[in-house]
Parts: C-alpha cells; sequence; structure tokens
C-alpha cells in the first residue's frame, strides 16, 4: 500500500484533481434513528361537545335527535271553580347523517424491511391524527352555521382588534337565550388582541399563564381556548352544555391488509362522524376586521 493511503481514501489515482466535492462520497452518513414531525395543531374541541353518541346510540344511518320547543307549554290564572287549561308541550327536532372520511396508507415489503422505523405505524399515526382534525373542521363549521340562526347571538364588529365591548355583546346575546357562557374560543390574532388588553393581562385575571396550555385564561368567568382551527380573526362565546353535539356512527377505525400482487401493507384508516349544533342560541360569533 502506498505511503499516506487510507482505506477510505480513493484508490483510483487517475482523479488526480478530485477535491473535496468528489471526496465527500467517501465519507460515511450517519442517519438518526429518530423522525422528527412536524409541530402540529392542538385538537381541543372534542371535549367541548354537549353529548357525543356513539356507534350503540346509532342504530340506522340518520340519526334522530328531538328537542323540547322552547315556551310550548303555559300556565294561567285559574279562577275558583273554573275548568283548569290543558296544555302540553311541544317537540321538534332535526336528523344527523354522519358521513364517511378516511385515507389509505400503502408500504411496501421492502420499506418494511429496510427502514430505520416503523413507516407504516407513524403514516397510521399521522392518518389518525388527520382524521382528528376534520373532526375539529366540522365542529366548527356548524358553529358557523348555528351563530347565524338566532339574531341576538349576531354580533357585528367593524374593529380591527377585539374591544371589550364585543366580548361582553356576544355573551349578552347567550344570556339572553337563557344559556350560560362557559367558553370563549378564539383564532389566532383574536388571542392576540387578547393579550393586550391590559384588563386581562394582570395575572389575578388572566388566570392560566402557562404557554404550552391552550387554555389560555378566563374572562368573565369563561374559559378562553385558542385554537388554530378558529380562523384567525373569528371567536366564538358558547354554552358548551348546548352548543354542539357528535355522532359518531365509527371511530377512527385502522384496518391493515397486505397485497400480495404489489407486495405491499395497506392500512385503510376511516371514520363515520358528523357535528351539528344543538341550540343556536348558546352559540355567538364574533368577527374582527
Amino acid at each position: 500500500m502506498p505511503t499516506g493511503l487510507l482505506s477510505t481514501d480513493s484508490k483510483d489515482f487517475s482523479a488526480s484533481t478530485a477535491g473535496s466535492s468528489t471526496g465527500s462520497y467517501l465519507i460515511p452518513r450517519t442517519l438518526l434513528e429518530t423522525v422528527f414531525q412536524q409541530a402540529r395543531k392542538k385538537l381541543v374541541l372534542r371535549a367541548l361537545a354537549a353529548r357525543v353518541f356513539g356507534p350503540s346510540a346509532i342504530k340506522g344511518r340518520v340519526f334522530s335527535v328531538p328537542i323540547q320547543t322552547k315556551n310550548s307549554l303555559f300556565v294561567n290564572q285559574v279562577a275558583e271553580g273554573a275548568e283548569i287549561p290543558q296544555d302540553v308541550e311541544a317537540y321538534t327536532g332535526f336528523n344527523v347523517t354522519p358521513l364517511k372520511y378516511g385515507v389509505r396508507v400503502a408500504v411496501t415489503k421492502e420499506m418494511l424491511e429496510d427502514g430505520i422505523v416503523d413507516v407504516l405505524a407513524m403514516n397510521i399515526e399521522t392518518a389518525a391524527y388527520e382524521l382528528a382534525d376534520n373532526e375539529e373542521s366540522l365542529i366548527i363549521s356548524t358553529l358557523d352555521t348555528g351563530s347565524g340562526q338566532t339574531d341576538s347571538t349576531q354580533v357585528a364588529n367593524s374593529n380591527a382588534t377585539l374591544p371589550i365591548s364585543d366580548i361582553t355583546a356576544a355573551m349578552l346575546g347567550v344570556e339572553e337565550e337563557n344559556y350560560t357562557p362557559t367558553h370563549m374560543l378564539v383564532g389566532t390574532e383574536v388571542a392576540s388582541d387578547l393579550r393586550n388588553i391590559d384588563t386581562f393581562v394582570e395575572a389575578d385575571k388572566a388566570g392560566i399563564n402557562d404557554p404550552s396550555q391552550k387554555l389560555i385564561g378566563k374572562i368573565f368567568g369563561m374559559k378562553v381556548i385558542v385554537s388554530n382551527n378558529v380562523s384567525a380573526k373569528y371567536a366564538y362565546v358558547i354554552d358548551a352544555n348546548y352548543a354542539f353535539i357528535l355522532a359518531e356512527k365509527r371511530p377512527i377505525t385502522i384496518e391493515r391488509y397486505w397485497d400480495y400482487a404489489r407486495d405491499t401493507a395497506y392500512a385503510a384508516v376511516t371514520q363515520r362522524i358528523a357535528a351539528r349544533y344543538l341550540m343556536s342560541g348558546a352559540i355567538a360569533r364574533i368577527v374582527t376586521t
């Protein structure tokens, strides 16, 4: 062996002009046996559902929810000896049809054999997260629909930032419908507005100051939750006991199978679910500019 020739050096002496650009091929690579995941939105809205109806409660394709009609039974003053008036409360309701959402993941046998991590398991976990994220989008969509059904819960806003007066107006609209505001769901820009209102900055009024929590504090007794699934300039004041329901005919389900012709592992990740506002008067929406 020529003097100074190392076992990792190039033995192709014809490449006498090779520099660091070609010599880099001789430097072994180390691939970390961990995949760093992208930052994900915190999913917090499911826990605020008034009710989550599972497969055992949904016998068929369509789920019917009966609701007592407001102010449908009346009492009257009755004179002595007079006949007591007869009345009975009325009912209404709505139908909910859970829809199917899903994705199919495919990973070749070679990838399973050669991969340094369980690629199939990682993809399944991501698919399940995306279904949960989709669920939150359905919740926000039905809150938008419900907030437009009652005049008193529609808060007009021509302000670039959120003033306290809009918060109290939204609360008033919910309270006038006989509900109690329990939560305020805000987008990122509205959350920033709140953090700049002196009234709520003080620790004894702002509540929780742990930045790792999505619960950023309390305002007028309401828990304030910031969500990236809420439009940045939107806020919702809700009574979580009556705002929305979830009808989940099929929870997130993972079914694995093998395609021998393609030598590939598959996983079908699905869910059948619907979100629907329950009482429109329990939802007020604020839109900033």
